[in-house]
């Protein structure tokens, strides 16, 4: 009898395959909160219903901007010259380190 999960060729596939479609379905979602986030004024995030300051809306908009270039670098779209922690700003939208 084994305990926990099994080991062998069936587990590392289907982890791997739930990884990868993970990802890509993440990334669709960053380009889908982007175009949300471009299409929407400043001005109307700082209203009702928003009501976010400035200061917020900066760095939510930093934040995916960081997003939104990382997926088009993992699709080849784009390139990091130099490197750069594109967790920068989205780590201050976690709400822990």
């Amino acid at each position: 009898m084994s305990v926990g999960y099994p080991k062998g060729k069936s587990e590392v596939d289907e982890r791997s395959g739930t990884i990868c479609v993970s990802l890509r379905n993440i990334f669709q979602e960053v380009d889908s909160f982007q175009a949300f986030l471009l299409a929407t004024p400043d001005a109307d995030l700082t209203s009702p219903p928003y009501n976010y300051t400035s200061q917020e809306v900066a760095v939510l908009k930093s934040a995916f901007n960081d997003l939104a270039k990382l997926a088009s670098i993992y699709r080849g779209n784009d390139t990091q010259p130099d490197p750069y922690d594109f967790r920068t700003f989205s780590k201050l939208l976690t709400g822990v380190l």
